[in-house]
């Protein structure tokens, strides 16, 4: 199987997994249309699965165009957002496989973003959608910081060789944001420098692994001391619990620009 970052509307990606044997793909979180089925026409493919990993417009807003050109294609999601994404033929449930461009993949409830974000992992490929980003997690719109730290861990306890494609380039901000918590740790700074050379010649910061984010992401590393000393004397946090450093990183977050 082979996969295609294919970037959309502003700043997000979608993802074409690609049976080239079948001639056949399945596209994750397309926020838009057409960027989607430029890549599938030019390749000369057929779509058959739309893997949604929550509800967000910005990842779901290109389904009906995709419809209108492949109208027996099904359409993946979480069972609880079916009331939330019309178009859903297939409601999935949490640890629930099923086969995608010929491979098995796993689905796995992750709320904090929403409550109903799911991620696809794919063999060693995990499709994350809003819940990881590069050096960076998603925002609460719906979901409390306990479940979306459970959900970070989920993920990491699928290995850190797996890769991780997430959902929008967000990496260099994270990556500033990530120095300043942690400004000792230079694998930090060489991943800045490694992600500005990329995004300087237009390449994606996606996809990291999880090893990489486990290095540099400060929302996986709540208990280097670094992080803590950061918060305690810059932030005036008093309780270091991990849960407390992770809702703390998560407003810092917010407000950094």
């Amino acid at each position: 199987m082979d996969i295609i970052t294919i970037p959309c509307l502003y700043d997000n990606y979608s993802y074409l997994l690609v049976d080239s044997e079948q001639r056949q793909a399945a596209v994750v979180d397309p926020g838009e249309a057409w960027p989607v089925l430029r890549e599938i026409q030019g390749r000369d493919l057929q779509l058959a699965v739309v893997l949604c990993t929550h509800h967000h417009h910005d990842h779901v807003g290109g389904i009906d165009d995709l419809l209108d050109q492949f109208p027996t294609a099904r359409v993946f999601g979480f069972h609880a957002d079916a009331s939330r994404i019309n178009q859903l033929t297939d409601s999935l449930q949490d640890g629930e496989e099923i086969a995608v461009c010929g491979q098995p993949c796993i689905v796995l409830h992750t709320p904090g973003h929403t409550t109903n974000s799911i991620v696809y992992r794919c063999g060693d490929d995990l499709f994350v959608g809003d819940t990881l980003f590069g050096a960076g997690c998603g925002r609460l719109f719906e979901g409390t910081a306990e479940q979306l730290a459970a959900s970070l861990a989920r993920i990491v306890a699928c290995g850190p060789q797996a890769r991780v494609h997430f959902g929008h380039e967000y990496t260099m901000q994270n990556l500033r944001f990530a120095s300043q918590m942690e400004p000792g740790n230079g694998q930090v700074a060489e991943r800045m420098q490694r992600v500005a050379e990329m995004r300087q010649v237009g390449k994606p910061s996606t996809p990291s692994t999880v090893a990489e984010e486990l290095a540099t992401n400060p929302f996986l590393r709540i208990d280097a001391e670094e992080i803590i000393t950061t918060l305690r004397e810059q932030h005036g946090l008093a309780d270091h619990s991990p849960l407390a450093v992770f809702r703390s990183l998560r407003q810092l977050r917010n407000e950094f620009s």
